[in-house]
């Protein structure tokens, strides 16, 4: 197996901090969501990387019976608020898709009506990346063994935190570009302002020095 990642360092040269840190990062992704709906829609904001597969599973019951379901619509929207997933009267379901565009995804659950959404809990497991990845299919498919499995799901989070990395960069550029173009508003603004203020100064004293020579006071 390859060792290298995008110019990133050989994977033997990682300390265990490292590998344990890109593990924890791993559990994140994976863990679920538990919420009482409250108000008749509430929704889940998730920040998510471009070719990024998304995988999501809910299920909305009452919250005093686990085992009463309840009834919801959910609707699941990318950065430009097109739809990804529909789905009505449902009180369990999953929704896949790989996303086109980086930015923030959003799932909204809507009760169907106000009375049922005070009772109305929900358990969303949202994944995305390596943790939406089915591992299982893919060691039958590539025949792999438990190890190699393993160091190949490490490989895909390096790659995923990496590329992680690559778009917090370009967002800091884009938001030092912006404070700059700000600043240099600013500064225009000032001198522009600072410019007004002593011609609108140099005029008032030709006004009153016209005034007074016209007065016959100068």
């Amino acid at each position: 197996m390859a060792q290298h990642l995008l110019g990133v360092a050989p994977l033997r040269r990682y300390n265990p901090t490292f590998v344990l840190a890109l593990t924890l990062c791993m559990i994140n992704v994976a863990l679920g969501l538990e919420f009482d709906m409250l108000a008749q829609r509430k929704c889940i904001y998730e920040e998510i990387n471009a070719n990024v597969i998304v995988v999501g599973d809910y299920r909305a019951y009452h919250k005093d019976n686990e085992q009463a379901d309840q009834q919801v619509e959910l609707k699941v929207e990318d950065p430009h608020g097109n739809s990804v997933h529909d789905s009505y009267a449902k009180s369990s379901g999953q929704f896949v898709f790989t996303t086109k565009l980086a930015g923030e995804y959003k799932a909204c659950f809507t009760a169907l009506d106000t009375h049922n959404a005070i009772s109305t809990k929900v358990k969303l497991d949202w994944k995305t990346g390596v943790a939406a990845t089915d591992w299982s299919s893919v060691a039958k498919k590539e025949h792999l063994d438990s190890l190699t499995l393993e160091l190949r799901r490490l490989e895909d989070s390096i790659r995923e935190v990496y590329s992680e990395m690559l778009l917090l960069q370009q967002r800091e550029q884009e938001m030092r570009d912006i404070s700059e173009i700000t600043n240099a508003r600013v500064a225009w603004y000032s001198i522009a302002s600072l410019l007004i203020c002593v011609l609108s100064g140099m005029w008032q004293l030709w006004y009153l020095r016209r005034f007074f020579k016209r007065k016959k006071l100068m």
